[in-house]
């Protein structure tokens, strides 16, 4: 994360939105901002952080040539990183990837339950609960059922 980037957002956000991501594309004129929230962030929600970064004089200062940028909340191929997103996904499947006894493993699962401390998945033969400190990566798999 551009920490410059970061610095200019992070006092735009809504009380309740988290700053993800913000990048840069090396040539400084393409920005990405990744948000999220414990309540679904509106497209409104989105427009207006936009509007409000756009109209800043910290962007202008910075982009006097001009930006292109781009405000949204991640998407499918973004791994989880906080609790309230395990939260908001709970009955979806997840692959997790985590380490037990010092060793890389992966399991595929529904999400169960999951609090500040812990998660629990479970596949048709196991479920398996993990520490947050235990997971080296967790995305939201896709269902067309």
């Amino acid at each position: 994360m551009n920490d410059k980037l970061k610095n200019i957002v992070e006092p735009h956000l809504a009380e309740d939105h988290i700053l993800l991501d913000a990048v840069e594309d090396p040539r400084g004129s393409y920005l990405r901002i990744i948000i999220d929230s414990e309540n679904s962030i509106t497209l409104d929600e989105t427009t207006s952080l936009t509007k409000n970064l756009k109209g800043s004089a910290e962007f202008e200062t910075m982009y006097p040539n001009g930006y292109r940028l781009e405000v949204s909340t991640p998407g499918l191929d973004n791994s989880l990183k906080f609790p309230f997103q395990y939260k908001k996904n709970i009955n979806r499947r997840l692959k997790v990837a985590f380490i037990d006894n010092e060793m890389e493993k992966e399991f595929v699962g529904r999400l169960l339950a999951a609090n500040d401390e812990i998660v629990e998945v479970a596949s048709a033969k196991r479920s398996i609960k993990l520490t947050y400190e235990q997971i080296t990566d967790a995305k939201v798999m896709v269902s067309f059922k």
